[in-house]
Parts: C-alpha cells; structure tokens; sequence
C-alpha cells in the first residue's frame, strides 16, 4: 500500500526490483504488438511478398521508408524504416502520405479508364513518350504531347525574355517566375539555378516542406 504524501494524496513506492519487474513486463506487452507498429500491412492482413527500402521523395532530409508490395508488385503500404539513423520510423504529414503518390485514383495521368476528377486526366496511351496538360484562364484541361509543351514553354520564355541587345534591366521580366522542388537533387538544382541565372529575373521562389 502506498503511504499519504504531504498533501493527502497517495504516493506509489516501487522498490528497485519491482521497477524492474514492471519495466519487463511492459517490454514483453509492447514486442507483442511491435510488427504491427513497424509494419501496418500486417495488421491489415496483407499478403506481402517483399519489403523494399527507400528514401522519401519530399525534401532533403532523406527520411528512410519502407514499401510493402504483393506478389504482382502491387504496392501496399509504404511507412517510415525503424532502422534509419535519420527518422527511425517517423514521418512528417508528407512522407506519411506518400502512398497516395502511388494508388490515389486522383492522380493525374495514372488512372485507366474514367478519371474521378475529369476524364481528361485518364491515361491515354497515345501520349506513350510524355503527356502534358495546359489549361489558358478557366478554360478546360486539353492534352498535349510533353515534348509540344516544352517547345511551347521555351518559345514563351524567349518572347518573355525580350531582345537580348536591349538594356539589361528591360530583360529582367515580371512576367516569368521560377518555382524550385525538392523532387529534384543536387546536379538538377545546380543547373536549374544558372537557367535562371541566364534568364536574368529574381521571380525565384522555393518549394516549403511543410
């Protein structure tokens, strides 16, 4: 039985051993229900034929994942890796979703057949080597090919850009903007930076993680 403290209430007193008796059991409670915690495909009974390790996409923090798929590669579940020395298991609100980079049907472009947001987004194999959407004001989403949209891109930057023998401070347009990602690594960043730099306009702006 505990005793009163000093304010009436009753304080529990463990001798070191039953401290010790309580922690075991609390260990034993919590491995019990460890692959559940580590592994949620488990807990929904999945039948997962490998476990591959990989690194969030989202940001330069490098969280370690791990990507549960079934025998048809089917991608189950995807969660954070206990045994990364950077996250050990945890994920931002990012990381934790990225399994719906991969089976949500809204994604553009990756749903066969009739699309739940707009039809046009569904996957038409006539686009096999790249497929871009544009849209002019709030008009419709039309398709194109995706080396169409970059020729179309590059054209508008040009225009945008202005003529190069002009004085340099009518070059620097407000009408172009550069928008960073953190998809994209070290070498890519490196040479998006000096197109921008060639461009010649601060519209630059990063990608916020969270």
């Amino acid at each position: 039985m505990g005793k009163l403290d000093k304010d009436g209430g009753k304080s529990l007193k463990l001798t070191r051993r039953q401290f010790l008796q309580a922690g075991a059991a609390t260990a034993a409670v919590g491995a019990a229900g460890l692959d559940f915690a580590a592994k949620p495909s488990s807990a929904a009974a999945a039948e997962v034929a490998a476990t591959y390790h990989t690194t969030c996409p989202y940001c330069s923090a490098s969280c370690g994942q791990l990507v549960d798929v079934d025998a048809e590669g089917n991608v189950l579940d995807i969660y954070g890796d206990h045994n990364s020395p950077w996250n050990r298991g945890g994920l931002c609100s990012k990381g934790a979703g990225s399994y719906q980079l991969v089976n949500n049907p809204r994604r553009v472009g990756a749903w066969a057949g009739s699309h739940p947001v707009n039809n046009t987004f569904a996957y038409d194999p006539t686009y096999a080597d790249g497929i871009a959407y544009k849209r002019t004001g709030n008009g419709p989403w039309e398709k194109m090919s995706l080396d169409a949209a970059l020729n179309e891109s590059a054209a508008a930057m040009v225009a945008a850009r202005g003529d190069l023998a002009v004085a340099h401070e009518e070059n620097n347009s407000d009408t172009v903007a550069f928008f960073g990602s953190s998809h994209i690594n070290n070498d890519q960043n490196y040479l998006y930076r000096k197109i921008i730099a060639n461009f010649g306009t601060s519209n630059v702006e990063h990608q916020a993680r969270i």
